[in-house]
């Protein structure tokens, strides 16, 4: 069931910045800014007569249910400050854990060399060539750092070190040149029915952060296919966690050796995504 009635948005696109950090937390004046300056780019998913909670600071119709990019502690208690109606939602320790990368990397890791190092030597380990790190809860190209074996530099050690003192460990894999960024997004009951939307592809910076997204035109049959079912897993997997409400994951074609490879899932975001409404189209999730 959909329905097109307005909501109350908390478009807290920090969310990691939270779940990385127990305790108190407080968007920066940066951060804030930088929302409100995506705010044409999230037209597709805050339709006409949606109100923002934040950013910020109108009076908004209490008879409005809220939602959330991700409804952490902090947005939900943004939706209370402001007297608006609570969704249901997931608690935090679900939030967090299926938005670290450490649970997409049990389900598997698709790029050959790739791994979850829990410690320094593990990292030692996985360091072959040019990689990737990846902390456990990064966005938007944040947390990430390309490193070399062999030359690991004394900054590089640091930022390492920084990243595993809280005990949540690194991705690492191959740096390999993306030809395609793709994804598929959909939205799952708590009762684990999932309604998907179409294939999407992304256009990203150096960093990996977002820059545009487009119904994929890209992929070849096989490619759709894998990404359809990797996406399946998935959704199962975030049902058995008890998480519910909207994911994405994201997808890329490389090449080894002159030859295309797929990697059907890098990344999950069990959270509303810039692409979200994109790939799902006219669907508006249930209120």
């Amino acid at each position: 069931m959909t329905s097109a009635e307005p909501v109350t948005w908390v478009l807290n696109l920090d969310a990691e910045d939270e779940l990385s950090h127990p305790g108190a937390h407080t968007p920066t004046a940066v951060m804030k800014a930088r929302v409100e300056a995506l705010l044409p780019k999230l037209a597709g998913l805050i339709l006409p007569g949606d109100q923002l909670i934040w950013p910020g600071d109108q009076s908004v119709d209490p008879s409005l249910i809220g939602r959330a990019w991700c409804p952490t502690r902090w947005a939900l208690s943004q939706m209370e400050r402001a007297g608006v109606r609570l969704p249901r939602a997931p608690g935090m320790e679900v939030l967090r854990r299926v938005n670290h990368r450490r649970f997409c990397h049990e389900l598997g890791q698709a790029l050959p060399g790739a791994g979850y190092a829990e410690n320094a030597a593990q990292v030692a380990a996985l360091l072959v060539g040019e990689c990737l790190l990846k902390r456990p809860l990064g966005y938007a190209g944040r947390g990430r750092r390309k490193v070399r074996a062999g030359e690991v530099s004394a900054a590089d050690q640091a930022w390492i070190d920084a990243s595993l003192r809280e005990g949540d460990g690194l991705q690492v894999e191959p740096f390999v040149q993306r030809e395609v960024d793709c994804g598929l997004h959909g939205w799952l009951e708590e009762d684990g029915s999932c309604t998907w939307g179409q294939p999407t592809e992304q256009v990203v910076d150096a960093n990996g952060a977002w820059v545009s997204t487009s119904l994929a035109s890209q992929l070849s049959a096989q490619e759709l296919a894998a990404l359809r079912g990797e996406a399946a897993r998935v959704a199962a997997a975030l049902h058995a966690a008890g998480y519910f409400g909207p994911f994405g994951v994201d997808a890329f074609r490389w090449r080894e050796s002159g030859l295309p490879r797929f990697q059907p899932r890098c990344e999950i975001n069990a959270r509303y995504s810039m692409g979200w409404a994109v790939g799902m189209g006219e669907f508006r999730p249930p209120r």
